[in-house]
């Protein structure tokens, strides 16, 4: 059994995978814990992290594996170099290049190794990678969808905290009006709505490309796209999966 670990900028998740099947996920919102909850023994341990390096996290992880692998730009500029293999995949990482993005970026490629993909990616940063046939050729980072509602608020004196679940509750994206008539159906409209103009003017952009969708607020504006657009919600998760097995 191997642990896969993606410590995003605003949480923390942990899957447990057998080979490529996911046996079971949790989210924790402070790292910091994972001292207590990783408190069995796996085969492999793979940790990805948009935040600083941790000493001791790492120190801690690697009594509870055989084997443990901190997935970062080094580690994997090392690969490309030495062994090849799905790494291939990335061989045209720019510097300070994300842990999430890369394990993104490799697990679109398993996937679809022929085709060309636009690749995005939802949570605290929205991200769009462009991929042709397992060769990456590069992307874009924008603020993710609850990130726009903070912004709001931080910058302005009078937006007051929302957020867009309270919009979301009452429907999915498709009962968003693209007209606001209050501070809340404004703020969906320039947002929610905005997002999905972006994600559709891209589209647009490179009709002939294979959309993949990932992130915690995937689910928000699929429903809103072509039914053509793929889904994965824990892609990350999965190519991390992929590390532990190569």
């Amino acid at each position: 059994m191997n642990l896969v670990i993606d410590i995003g900028n605003t949480s923390c998740k942990l899957a447990r995978y057998d080979g490529i099947r996911q046996v079971s996920m949790q989210r924790v919102e402070d790292p910091f814990n994972l001292k207590e909850i990783v408190a069995e023994q796996y085969d492999v341990i793979v940790l990805g992290s948009v935040r600083d390096t941790d000493p001791l996290l790492h120190k801690s992880l690697r009594q509870y594996c055989r084997r443990f692998i901190d997935f970062n730009i080094d580690y994997v500029r090392a690969k490309v170099t030495t062994e090849g293999g799905i790494y291939r995949y990335l061989d045209n990482m720019p510097d300070g290049m994300g842990a999430d993005r890369m394990a993104a970026i490799l697990q679109a490629c398993i996937m679809m190794p022929d085709e060309n993909i636009l690749l995005f990616d939802f949570g605290t940063a929205t991200t769009v990678e462009f991929i042709d046939k397992g060769h990456y050729l590069g992307g874009t980072i924008s603020l993710g969808l609850n990130t726009r509602y903070r912004a709001l608020t931080h910058f302005t004196r009078k937006i007051p905290p929302c957020t867009p679940q309270t919009v979301l509750a009452k429907g999915d994206i498709n009962t968003i009006s693209t007209i606001g008539y209050d501070l809340d159906t404004a703020l969906a409209a320039g947002n929610i709505l905005g997002i999905k103009f972006e994600i559709e003017g891209y589209m647009k952009a490179h009709p002939h490309r294979k959309v993949i969708l990932t992130g915690g607020d995937a689910s928000v504006f699929a429903p809103g796209l072509d039914p053509g657009v793929i889904l994965c919600e824990n892609l990350v998760l999965d190519g991390l999966a992929n590390v532990a097995l190569a």
